[in-house]
């Protein structure tokens, strides 16, 4: 999705263990706060960078849903969110280095999900499809067969709000070096 915008970049991984962290807290300061140890945890050695964190997470019924542990995690998650509405939640935070400047913000995305068989959820969850995506769903994927609707940024529901990451570095760049 960063190449839509045009930008250089390297996937770098995190090393930061998402389910450790409490989801207890509200889902807008979980995925900023994550979103900043991701590019806090892959600083280190770099120099004259921009680093993007990023997380998402899913919001239903006062649940917070990350990644599915395995495919049993993933049925529940779908069969709950199964013909309902639910909120997506992703955090950005932009690094700079040397500096250390860092900036954060929340997406919010709203989704209906269609009332789908359960024959059409089980062979989901047997694709594989639905592991590593918070909600156990992937939008970009065989998943989007099963949202009804979608009220705001599906790039949000993807995982990188590029709204969002647009307005944040560019307010980056004029607060820094205007």
């Amino acid at each position: 999705m960063l190449k839509l915008m045009r930008l250089s970049f390297d996937v770098v991984p995190h090393g930061v263990e998402e389910s450790l962290y409490n989801k207890r807290l509200p889902p807008d300061v979980l995925v900023q706060y994550l979103a900043s140890l991701k590019a806090g945890s892959v600083a280190k050695g770099l120099k004259d960078v921009f680093i993007i964190g990023a997380d998402t997470v899913v919001l239903h019924n006062n649940e917070v849903y990350g990644k599915p542990k395995d495919e049993d995690d993933a049925r529940r998650m779908l069969f709950l969110l199964n013909n309902s509405v639910h909120e997506v939640f992703s955090g950005l935070c932009i690094k700079e280095l040397p500096s250390e400047n860092e900036y954060v913000g929340v997406a919010l995305t709203k989704i209906k999900m269609k009332n789908v068989s359960v024959y059409e959820l089980e062979s989901y969850v047997q694709s594989g499809e639905p592991m590593g995506k918070a909600g156990a769903y992937a939008v970009q994927g065989a998943g989007r067969r099963f949202i009804d609707r979608i009220d705001g940024s599906y790039s949000n529901v993807v995982g990188l709000p590029l709204e969002l990451l647009y307005k944040m570095l560019n307010d980056f760049v004029n607060n820094e070096y205007s």
